[in-house]
């Protein structure tokens, strides 16, 4: 009888622990399945936090940067003129906001205008870097047949801005077509290397004036492009300038003289109205620095004091 309920009974038992074994199996199931949405709810929230602040970072460095700007405009604009700051790539370091920026101003006119200059100033400057003057000539050929009808041939003495005012330099400016909106552009002319283009970039512009160089901001590079122009001229140049540190209107000594007289044609003394403002601001981390360039035109609108004509993207340097 004992025999026989035990034969009855184990089919019971054994039942019994598969079902207790199986809802084991669904417990834990059910456990680690709500750990892991416990754990990726953890990680999309520590991702939006990362990504918000991430997000204000960079909104407070962009205003930053702009504010930087600001600075700068009210700078080179300002009434008491000793106070103004010239464009000459010196930087000015400001405290605003708790923040430490770094701004340095610097003049389209000391560099050579790709949309205005004169074909002799760009050929100067290309057979100075590039690998052979006929790659020199193909690249100064292309560029004129990208500005067109433009004043390439015109007499060296009607190049001289001795006589220009600031009305026909403002005329000259909105009447002709600029093929050039962009340094850039030059990477897609024919013959031109990214190496040549890193060599020159530092050099040329689409913001200048008229196209004449601007010798006292002008670096060494742009004026030994200017045929007649002799290294030994713009280390005498360079000797006065240093000077003359205030570098204000006609303060000049017998090297500056003398550049005039050999360059003088393809030379103007004037700086703006476009300028190229640098910001610079230190990140919140600490990594690295956040930089962006700006250009900026004053005395062309009789409603604004100033005008932003471009602002380049945020660049990182480490």
């Amino acid at each position: 009888m004992n025999r026989e309920m035990e034969k009855t009974a184990d089919p019971a038992a054994i039942k019994g622990e598969t079902e207790r074994g199986m809802a084991l199996l669904i417990v834990l199931w059910v456990i680690v399945s709500a750990a892991l949405i416990v754990s990726a709810f953890g990680a999309t929230v520590r991702s939006g936090v990362s990504f918000a602040t991430s997000e204000v970072q960079m909104t407070k460095a962009e205003a930053l940067l702009d504010a930087g700007a600001e600075i700068a405009a009210a700078h080179l604009i300002d009434e008491d003129k000793p106070l103004r700051w010239l464009p000459d790539g010196r930087p000015h370091v400001v405290s605003f906001a708790g923040a430490k920026l770094i701004i340095t101003i610097g003049d389209p006119n000391g560099l050579i205008d790709l949309n205005k200059a004169d074909k002799a100033l760009i050929l100067g400057l290309l057979k100075r870097y590039a690998d052979s003057e006929s790659q020199a000539l193909l690249i100064r050929d292309r560029i004129l047949l990208a500005r067109g009808k433009q004043q390439d041939n015109k007499p060296e003495d009607e190049m001289s801005g001795a006589t220009d005012d600031a009305n026909n330099d403002q005329k000259q400016q909105t009447s002709q077509p600029l093929p050039f909106i962009d340094i850039a552009q030059l990477r897609e002319l024919e013959g031109m290397s990214m190496p040549l283009y890193d060599k020159i970039s530092p050099f040329v512009t689409v913001y200048g004036r008229d196209g004449h160089i601007n010798p006292r901001t002008a670096p060494s590079e742009v004026l030994l492009s200017i045929p007649d122009i002799s290294e030994a001229d713009i280390a005498s140049l360079q000797h006065d300038l240093d000077l003359a540190q205030d570098q204000s209107e006609g303060k000049q000594g017998a090297a500056f003289s003398d550049v005039t007289q050999h360059g003088g044609a393809y030379l103007a003394d004037r700086v703006g109205p476009a300028y190229t403002v640098t910001v610079q601001t230190r990140e919140a981390a600490g990594s690295g620095t956040l930089a962006r360039m700006f250009v900026i035109t004053t005395g062309l609108d009789p409603n604004a004091p100033y005008r932003q004509i471009a602002k380049k993207p945020i660049v990182s340097i480490q």
